[in-house]
This record gives structure tokens, sequence and C-alpha cells, in this order.
């Protein structure tokens, strides 16, 4: 992904299959090009940390959203919004 592509409260998977899949959550932006994230889903659940927004997209395959209960790739051009899908 490119760095610009990061965005603050926005999923993001690895891509990996396997005990290695992972989604981060971006829950704030750093006015110095970093991230901090939680884990919301594989190895490390629940637990948060920083990475430099370049090191972050190099991570990142594509974005993600919740979706009754799985995982689903965001494709080009339809982004939803974080609460677009509350009542």
């Amino acid at each position: 992904m490119e760095t610009f592509e990061i965005k603050y409260g926005a999923c993001y998977s690895n891509g990996v299959y396997g005990k290695h899949w992972a989604v981060y959550q971006i829950t704030r932006e750093h006015g110095d090009d970093k991230v901090t994230f939680k884990i919301v889903a594989g190895a490390g659940r629940r637990k948060s940390a920083v990475l430099a927004r370049e090191e972050f997209a190099r991570w990142a395959k594509y974005e993600v959203v919740l979706q009754e209960n799985e995982w689903v790739r965001v494709e080009e051009g339809s982004r939803v919004t974080a609460n677009s899908n509350t009542a």
C-alpha cells in the first residue's frame, strides 16, 4: 500500500493465510509520520503498537471491513467509513 492510503479508524490486513494472518486498526496518527494501531484479529489480539507510517504501509496489503463476522477486502473506490454500517 501507499502511505497516503493509511487512514485513521480504518482496518488493514497483511493478506497472509493461516496462523500469521492479522487485521490491524489505526487508532492514532502522530505528527512525526507514525501511526498507533491495535490488533483486532490474529495473533496478539487486543494489543497496540506504534510503527512508522511507511513500515505499516509495507505490512498492509489491503483495507478490510468487518461484515457479519467476516473480514472483507475493501475494493478500490468503495471505501466504507467506520460508522457507515451502524443503525
